[in-house]
């Protein structure tokens, strides 16, 4: 296991772990930064490979015992942990995972698993605080197969994975980049039926909805909602109906109890 003491600043095995907060490491980058000893463990519960591990020298014997022989420990004094990340971090533990590329609809997506499968996808959710919650919901309910769509969050930043608790990890991703054509090829070559959140008066009340083989949810934007072509194009439109002038709820609370629903009723 190659371990790394470290005792300058500008030593270049600590690039991945600088000013985290100011920047995030983008899919491109092919990598990934975890915070704190949860989300570590996580990854190596997980299909993610685990580059390095920057450590307070204190935890050296834990996570030697922990991690892969592949994996790097980066070992630095516990005052110099807050001027690598670039904020006040008391954990004393980060990691930096190895990305996997995102599959496409098309070219991945096997059978389903049976006929009371389901799927969602978010489409165009941009607060990572909002994707992270919807993730750690899709996990807790057991849907295992989540599409990202157009306009969506990176699902594996820094403030995703600390939101979603590390089940980010564990889901199957895909990524959708032309969600009509993949929502039609969805239907007619696994039977799948899309069902569409909305505000629209004329959807249908969510307590009233039925299900009928597998479905897909489709989560939109905070703001805006579903794009319309994408609205118009679903099997299904179902929405939460309103009470003392609310005029909607939170993305991430609207898409919990939608997918709660169906998940009971299969």
């Amino acid at each position: 296991m190659p371990i790394h003491p470290i005792d300058s600043l500008d030593d270049p095995q600590l690039e991945p772990f600088r000013e985290i907060r100011n920047r995030n490491w983008t899919e491109l980058s092919g990598l990934f930064i975890a915070e704190g000893p949860l989300l570590v463990t996580e990854i190596v519960r997980s299909k993610y490979a685990l580059k390095s591990v920057l450590l307070d020298r204190k935890y050296e014997q834990h996570y030697r015992d922990l991690v892969s022989p592949e994996t790097e420990l980066l070992l630095v004094d516990h005052a110099l942990v807050e001027l690598i990340v670039g904020y006040n971090f008391h954990r004393g533990v980060l990691g930096c995972g190895l990305r996997q590329p995102l599959l496409s609809v098309q070219e991945s997506f096997a059978e389903c698993h049976n006929d009371r499968e389901t799927l969602v996808c978010i489409a165009g959710v941009q607060d990572p605080e909002n994707l992270g919650g919807i993730l750690r919901s899709c996990a807790g309910l057991g849907i295992e197969r989540v599409v990202i769509g157009p306009g969506t969050a990176d699902p594996l930043s820094r403030r995703v994975l600390r939101v979603s608790m590390g089940t980010a990890l564990h889901l199957q991703l895909f990524r959708s980049r032309d969600l009509a054509a993949d929502l039609r090829w969805l239907h007619e070559s696994r039977g799948v039926t899309s069902v569409a959140t909305t505000l629209d008066d004329d959807a249908e009340p969510l307590e009233k909805a039925q299900r009928h083989g597998p479905i897909i949810i489709l989560i939109g934007n905070e703001r805006y909602g579903l794009p319309a072509e994408i609205q118009e194009l679903a099997d299904r439109q179902v929405r939460i109906d309103m009470e003392l002038g609310t005029d909607s709820l939170n993305v991430c609370v609207a898409a919990g109890i939608v997918m709660h629903y169906y998940c009971r009723i299969a």
